[in-house]
């Protein structure tokens, strides 16, 4: 009798302890080939196929041994469309209770799980339980682009039930009420995530949605409207929106909808507006700043109109290069007391749209007053760095300023005046920026995979530059040079601050390498390119705020902030105030903690607050499709 027989046998008779005999790399061709056959042989009818429950559940231990991988995932596909086939197809007076047609559901669960495994490479890491690699995907990544990749691969993941029995659309639902219910304290982008999965299950051709599951999930909702005590007209609205999911109610999209949905504050209220008068009519530049004469020059996009940073250079006498790059300061107009201060940090960040953009400031006040817009006088702060001949910082300083920009200038206007023959104090401005810049560029490292995704990702503040032109260069150079700087004074003297922090696990490195490779194979070379970079995007961490310095590898550096666009980013006001409190001032114990309380708190509001913001402009840009 020949082997794959003899284990066939030894299976179906129970003695299962008898297959230990066996090599690894012998059971895995033989439990693949033994799946493949009964296959290709199947008969609702006829088959007997209990066995290969175990051979299923087995496979995963066996295939994280297994050289060839990649040949038991082919093999895998095949046999996991085979039984798709017949799960599909089956004969129209067959019953759901079926015995082997509760195998066939079961089976291909778990191959999915075993495919899900080898594709993202977690064998390893979970052991091939399919429990905890689902949980991972969707309850640890809060990422809908790769619940949907995974979901589009394996199209039966929407009827998985966990180890308790619990089927997935209940887990997710709960996953909801929970966030709900934590609103006050934890923001919307779980809420918004859990939604969209929810969406995502629902619209599944292959779900089915058993109706005591459905009941279930409409009670714990009745039970939680009841039980409501703080923010119930928001928390009310987001019960509604899932009973409105689970019944499979057309929900009519529209902008209002959109902007209650997503908590995102398009108008200023009259209050705001009488603050933001008085402030304009009484406003003048505080007498403690020292006024700078530097030549100074901004560089934006052609459309940009919230001008937060500006430039100057000079070469010393000594023939070191002094660099200053001048950021606008809001918090000389308003404090942290203001409800124009409230505002912002409920909003958060400026949202840039394809027809219209909603500022983080009153824009008489982000456009305007403090705006650096050329030949007006503006407070700001002045961060300056002095580099000798060999592109190193001797000096350094940060500065409270007035300052006046002499030219408001594009990236284009840049690169054009760059090219010109000439020796007046615009080109030569413009010819040491970009030597400065050449320097300023040894000091970080940018991750290819980083910048891929900051340079393609939707960029609603309007702050990534997207372009590799000189002038963008020069900018970009700056401001990350800056950023850094800032952050490094900081963390050298452990106070507390706002950091930008990035850190990534060594493993996930290689495993999307592994990834791309496994991709590759599976698509055209521009087919499996853009596949590659979605995958990064959705695996790959993002940088998240924090009064903890834990370094930014995106960027190869160990110091990282946002202080350069305070106009439109909280993130960067709050690091003016670190500044005053702590730079500008002399730091005492009650400032510190007083510091420290205001990073954790604003900081948590950012971060859990930024994925809603982002998949608000995706829904916006689609109804203007639509329309």
């Amino acid at each position: 009798m020949e082997v794959k027989e003899k284990i066939k046998k030894i299976l179906k008779s129970d003695n299962i302890e008898k297959i230990s005999k066996y090599k690894d790399t012998t059971l895995t061709n033989i439990f693949l080939e033994l799946l493949d056959d009964e296959m290709n042989d199947f008969s609702y009818d006829d088959s007997d196929i209990d066995y290969l429950d175990y051979v299923v559940k087995k496979l995963p231990s066996l295939i994280e041994k297994y050289q060839k991988v990649s040949k038991a995932d082919e093999k895998l596909k095949l046999i996991h469309q085979k039984i798709k086939t017949y799960l599909v197809q089956k004969p129209g007076n067959l019953d759901k209770t079926n015995h082997n047609y509760k195998i066939l559901k079961n089976m291909i669960n778990d191959i999915e799980m075993i495919q899900m495994s080898i594709l993202y490479d977690y064998v390893q890491k979970y052991e091939g339980s399919k429990y905890e690699l689902i949980d991972y995907i969707i309850f640890e990544t809060n990422n809908i682009s790769l619940f949907n990749d995974a979901l589009n691969r394996f199209p039966f993941l929407v009827n998985y039930f966990d180890k308790n029995g619990k089927n997935l659309i209940v887990s997710v639902t709960d996953a909801y009420i929970d966030a709900v219910n934590n609103y006050e304290n934890a923001g919307i982008d779980s809420i918004i995530y859990y939604d969209q999965v929810i969406e995502s299950i629902l619209n599944s051709k292959e779900f089915m949605f058993d109706p005591i599951d459905k009941q279930t999930i409409l009670k714990k909702i009745r039970e939680s409207l009841k039980s409501m005590d703080v923010e119930k007209e928001k928390k009310t609205f987001y019960f509604n929106t899932l009973t409105e999911r689970i019944n499979e109610n057309k929900i009519e999209m529209n902008d209002s909808y959109l902007e209650y949905k997503f908590n995102i504050r398009t108008e200023f209220n009259e209050s705001i507006n009488s603050e933001v008068r008085q402030i304009v009519n009484n406003y003048s530049i505080s007498k403690d700043r020292r006024i700078i004469d530097d030549y100074i020059l901004s560089f934006d996009g052609e459309d940009t109109k919230e001008i937060d940073d500006a430039l100057s250079v000079k070469i010393l006498d000594n023939g070191n290069i002094l660099l200053g790059v001048h950021i606008a300061d809001p918090l000389d107009l308003i404090d942290e007391n203001s409800i124009i201060f409230d505002e912002a940090a409920k909003r958060t960040t400026s949202i840039y749209l394809s027809d219209k953009s909603i500022p983080m400031f009153p824009p008489e006040l982000s456009t305007n007053l403090v705006s650096l817009t050329q030949k007006n006088y503006r407070p700001a702060t002045s961060y300056y760095f002095e580099f000798d001949k060999n592109g190193y910082v001797v000096k350094s300083n940060f500065v409270k300023s007035v300052i006046k920009v002499n030219r408001n200038m594009s990236y284009s206007d840049f690169n054009k005046i760059s090219k010109m023959n000439s020796s007046d104090e615009l080109k030569k401005t413009i010819d040491n920026l970009s030597l400065v810049s050449n320097i300023l560029q040894r000091y970080y490292n940018v991750d290819p995979l980083y910048e891929k995704i900051n340079r393609s990702s939707n960029n609603i503040t309007n702050t990534n530059i997207i372009g590799s032109s000189s002038g963008e260069k020069v900018v970009e150079s700056s401001m990350i040079f800056t950023n850094q700087m800032v952050a490094k004074y900081f963390a050298d003297r452990n106070l507390p601050f706002i950091f930008r922090n990035h850190c990534v696990d060594p493993d996930l490195l290689i495993q999307l390498d592994k990834l791309k490779r496994r991709i590759k194979n599976e698509h055209g070379d521009k087919d499996a390119y853009l596949k590659y970079i979605d995958m990064v995007t959705n695996l790959y961490p993002k940088a998240l705020y924090d009064v903890e310095c834990k370094g930014h590898q995106g960027l190869n550096i160990d110091y990282y902030s946002h202080v350069t666009s305070p106009l439109r980013r909280l993130a960067d006001v709050i690091a003016l105030i670190c500044l005053d409190r702590l730079y500008f001032n002399v730091p005492t114990k009650e400032s510190k903690e007083e510091v420290r309380k205001l990073v954790l708190v604003q900081s948590n509001n950012i971060n859990t607050n930024r994925n809603s913001k982002e998949k608000y402009a995706i829904e916006y840009e689609k109804l203007r499709k639509v329309a």
